[in-house]
């Protein structure tokens, strides 16, 4: 978050003079960031994953930090679980160590793959094993108590001893030491077969450790009729307890999600719905949610896919167990191809990541809020690759730490990155720098859509006056299209960003003029332009414009957008 100081915008007006310079955007940081994805790709080059056994190599890839801030990966290779850990942060990584040193079919995709978390010199890896028959499983666990050099051998954890379905397992720690599993789990589903009776999809079940993992609680049934095959998101909900959230069969056909609290004593709350999409279909979606606790209420932040009647595509809500109901339900993306998204929460800002597609290659999204969810950034592809990939996981290093990005591709191998390194709105740059090839830049970002260009500046007043309308008009409409352009020198960015922070845009897409040249970047908007602000443009979607100078007023903008 930005230090804002101590006046508000109405005060600045006499202040519009006063500026504190700061360096021109050095290039070296872009270089560095190109320079680390070819690092990238030169390691996956230069891996025979025939003969080596690697994180680039391997499959399904999960990562977290343990307490001294090492790194630790699982991931899937020939049958075995192996763990890697990382003192630089995922530039290089030790010899692998296998978990199961006999090997078993562990699932390695997506929505069902190895976990890892870390406490002290404790190590804790769980894992779905893929048995003979079709749609069934075990839930796997193993230990480490020397710092990864040594692992226990595998122990299965559900405990009703059939050959039955149990699968997407997912693992975690709560504040109090306690280690939760759940699991999504077919033992009713084959009991009720063989009573003759009808039983829709599956269930929840989970258990419970108190003393690290050495012995777990009798399993527990959470929920009846739960999807069969999308991941569980899992949460704190106090120092003990957690709170998950999946998708459930609710009717006939409909498969939406449901939340629900755990604790370790057993005790299950009532399921309560968490979304209301209406996606009435009787397959397996392969689409699990995520969900996180607020840093700064006692919401929860959850973001899921559907397709259903009332809303397709990404969405994100905050949920709160004392209101039972979603709520700030905002559509991520709508398009085609979108999916697998996932939730992190670093100092107050919230970022969300997923996978798009654009017929062509796959495209690494994010967007970001600095209110609790309230409003959101508008998305910054952080990667692309034309070849397959997995889906995209967010770690923090620490309590407080910094973001990275862990994905998987054919391309890149394992990617494990500083989330700073790769977007501007994580780095602190607001800004891009606008040239005469900008304008051509923003349109192919909005290829085929119609999107609203501001033109303004740190020491027009009238200027202040319409990024105030902005904000209100945005905060009822998040999803308008808005693209901001400071004519003002990007050497005076730090100036402009307090603004934007005293508005509440930070995170839109945010351009600076970088070329001193001012006329030659106002004829590349415009000829007909001359230099009067706040300017105006709309673009419809064959990107024909109409500009506006002064003010702009809701009236207009209802005009334009057609609201």
């Amino acid at each position: 978050m930005l230090s804002r100081g101590p006046w508000s915008w109405t005060a600045r007006f006499a202040l519009l003079a006063s500026t504190s310079l700061v360096s021109l955007v050095s290039l070296v940081s872009l270089i560095s960031i190109a320079s680390m994805l070819t690092l990238s790709m030169t390691a996956l080059a230069a891996t025979d994953c025939e003969q080596e056994i690697s994180v680039h190599c391997g499959a399904a890839p999960s990562a977290t930090y343990d307490p001294d801030g090492r790194l630790w990966v699982a991931f899937v290779q020939d049958e075995v679980v192996y763990v890697a850990n990382s003192s630089d942060d995922g530039a290089s990584y030790s010899q692998p160590i296998a978990v199961n040193r006999v090997p078993e079919n562990a699932e390695h995709n997506g929505e069902n793959r190895p976990k890892i978390l870390a406490a002290n010199d404790a190590l804790y890896v769980s894992w779905t094993l893929k048995t003979s028959q079709r749609f069934t499983g075990e839930i796997r666990f193993s230990r480490s108590l020397d710092g990864g050099q040594n692992f226990e051998e595998p122990r299965t954890i559900n405990d009703d001893n059939l050959f039955a379905g149990h699968r997407f397992e997912s693992l975690f720690l709560t504040e109090s030491g306690h280690l939760y599993l759940t699991w999504i789990d077919k033992r009713d589903l084959t009991a009720s077969i063989e009573k003759g009776e009808a039983y829709a999809g599956a269930a929840i079940y989970y258990t419970v450790s108190s003393d690290g993992g050495a012995s777990f609680a009798p399993n527990v049934r959470v929920a009846d009729h739960s999807c069969e095959c999308c991941r569980i998101a899992v949460a704190p909900e106090g120092e003990a307890n957690i709170a998950i959230l999946w998708r459930q069969i609710f009717g006939t056909t409909t498969r939406d999600h449901a939340i629900a609290v755990l604790s370790p004593d057993g005790d299950v709350s009532a399921y309560d719905r968490a979304s209301y999409d209406e996606w009435q279909i009787d397959a397996c979606p392969h689409h699990g949610p995520t969900m996180i606790a607020s840093e700064d209420s006692d919401a929860y932040h959850m973001s899921w896919f559907s397709n259903g009647d009332a809303h397709s595509g990404i969405y994100y809500a905050r949920y709160s167990m004392s209101e039972h109901e979603p709520q700030n339900v905002f559509q991520v993306d709508g398009n085609a191809g979108a999916g697998h998204p996932f939730l992190a929460e670093s100092n107050g800002v919230l970022h969300l990541v997923w996978k798009a597609f654009d017929g062509e290659k796959t495209l690494l999204q994010l967007i970001t809020s600095h209110d609790d969810g309230a409003s959101w950034s508008e998305a910054e592809t952080l990667l692309t690759t034309d070849q397959g990939s997995d889906h995209p996981l967010l770690v923090t290093k620490g309590e407080k730490g910094p973001l990275f990005l862990s994905w998987h591709t054919q391309e890149q191998g394992y990617v494990f990155k500083p989330l700073a390194a790769l977007s501007r709105v994580a780095s602190g740059e607001l800004f891009v720098p606008f040239t005469r090839e900008s304008l051509a830049a923003i349109k192919a970002e909005y290829i085929g859509s119609e999107f609203l260009l501001g033109l303004w500046s740190i020491d027009c007043p009238p200027c202040l006056v319409e990024l105030s309308l902005m904000a209100k008009v945005l905060e009822e409409r998040p999803n308008v299209p808005y693209v901001l352009v400071s004519t003002d020198s990007i050497e005076l960015k730090e100036t402009a960003a307090e603004y934007l922070e005293d508005f509440g845009l930070v995170g839109r897409a945010s351009y600076m003029f970088a070329d001193s040249f001012a006329e030659r970047l106002r004829f590349s908007i415009d000829p007909n332009w001359y230099g009067e602000l706040p300017r105006s443009y709309f673009f419809d979607e064959s990107h024909e414009f109409k500009a506006h100078s002064g003010i702009v007023s809701e009236a207009l903008l209802a005009e334009w957008f057609g609201w």
